[in-house]
């Protein structure tokens, strides 16, 4: 299965990298907690 990468680290292996999934996740979290202030938090979490 091929892994993709959100930020990867110049000189460092993959594994200190940020997975995409991670990333992706981590993102939509952040944006449901703004969207929540409106009472859109899965709106948010799903844009």
């Amino acid at each position: 299965m091929t892994e993709y990468y959100a930020h990867s680290l110049e000189g460092q292996p993959p594994d200190k990298w940020q997975p995409l999934e991670d990333h992706l996740k981590n993102v939509a979290e952040m944006a449901r907690s703004f969207a929540e202030k409106f009472g859109a938090g899965d709106w948010g979490y799903l844009a």
